[in-house]
């Protein structure tokens, strides 16, 4: 006896997701031993009020509710007698424009990136639908959200590509605009006799518990920065093509992951001489989506789909094999860094985009996942 019947063909039942309203993902520049006031941003379709609620602390530092004098007079103290203690959250936030104040730790000085973060939500208070939670990087005062300025040591940091060497090694000394540093060089030339260019290329590779946090999404908008700089190596004889930075995120296209790339082009050119090299962080500035897929072409990014690879961000690199022989190439001073504008995640891609297996939901993790490019999980 046969039955037909009608399954979930890849077992997925959807995760819920709050399209509406949104609490926003923003970046609060601190500066050392300064009570800092950031504000919150929230978004909803009907523009009704809201109400914003304090859902985790920073791991340092401290945070307070604005002072009744700061919100009348805008002057200090700026913050509360009392801070916002753990066991306080959800912490409802009184101040009519959405301000809070963040103290770092006193007397030490501030972070290669960000002091710490926290989270908080929006809440419409006639329905009482809550928001997805947002992210808040209290970044360093240059708006770093994570950074490697390899003063002490390599940071983590990794080479992969290369035959043997999985790990930089760390310069303790000065070298131009370089100041310690990590260097690395190619180890075998495995050159595709069509094209003359390296099929593997060896790549530094950033540490995970620096630079794949959840509040480097408050980074959308901002820029990635690094110097770069060669001992040796023929830049007159280039790999083609040169994919300068990739950035690659698990959880996106559905769990499929996806992979964004900014070649060495449109004034990214490198001749191996000392430069300080700055990509901002958005759309319609020559980030490309690599499908991972030979037999389709290379695209420009959406805008969905860099915010989405950014605030889930789990794989970052910077390219050291630019040359079809062999090379040594050094970095110094790696960051991403957000907007002195913020909010700037975008508001559409926080709420989600369809989901290739059933167009019905939406979610930021689906940004990527049109069923014109739905490639099977490796």
């Amino acid at each position: 006896q046969c039955r037909l019947l009608r399954g979930d063909i890849d077992n997925i039942y959807p995760i819920q997701y709050a399209t509406n309203p949104i609490a926003r993902h923003v970046a609060c520049a601190v500066p050392a031993g300064a009570a800092t006031v950031c504000t919150l941003a929230g978004f909803d379709n009907e523009s009704r009020p809201l109400e914003f609620l304090v859902t985790s602390m920073p791991a340092t530092g401290t945070l307070y509710e604005t002072s009744q004098n700061f919100r009348t007079y805008g002057t200090d103290p700026k913050y509360a007698p009392t801070p916002i203690e753990p066991h306080e959250i959800p912490f409802r936030v009184s101040d009519g424009f959405h301000r809070i104040v963040y103290v770092p730790p006193s007397d030490i000085f501030p972070p290669e990136g960000r002091w710490g973060a926290f989270t908080y939500t929006v809440k419409e208070p006639l329905t009482g639908v809550l928001s997805m939670p947002a992210q808040v990087s209290l970044s360093s005062p240059s708006n770093y959200v994570a950074a490697s300025t390899f003063i002490g040591s390599a940071d983590g940091w990794t080479v992969s590509g290369n035959i043997h060497s999985t790990t930089p090694t760390w310069q303790a000394f000065g070298w131009g605009l370089l100041n310690r540093y990590i260097y690395s060089a190619d180890e075998v030339q495995y050159l595709d006799l069509e094209t003359g260019s390296d099929r593997s290329k060896w790549y530094f590779e950033a540490p995970p518990g620096k630079f794949y946090l959840p509040e480097v999404a408050s980074a959308y908008g901002g820029t990635i920065k690094f110097t770069i700089s060669s001992t040796y190596g023929d830049f007159q004889h280039l790999n083609t093509p040169l994919d300068f930075i990739v950035l690659e995120c698990a959880s996106c296209n559905s769990g499929r992951g996806m992979r964004l790339v900014r070649r060495a082009d449109y004034g990214l050119e490198w001749d191996g001489k000392e430069r300080i090299v700055e990509v901002p962080l958005k759309a319609g500035h020559h980030w490309l989506r690599d499908p991972m897929n030979k037999a389709l072409p290379i695209v420009e990014a959406t805008e969905c789909e860099i915010a989405a690879v950014i605030a889930g961000l789990t794989r970052f690199k910077i390219l050291g094999d630019f040359t079809k022989a062999g090379e040594g190439v050094a970095i110094d001073d790696v960051s991403i860094s957000s907007s002195d504008e913020q909010p700037m995640f975008p508001v559409g891609c926080q709420q989600g985009c369809p989901c290739a297996h059933d167009m019905r939901y939406r979610r930021i993790s689906c940004c990527g996942s049109s069923p014109d490019m739905y490639y099977p999980i490796k």
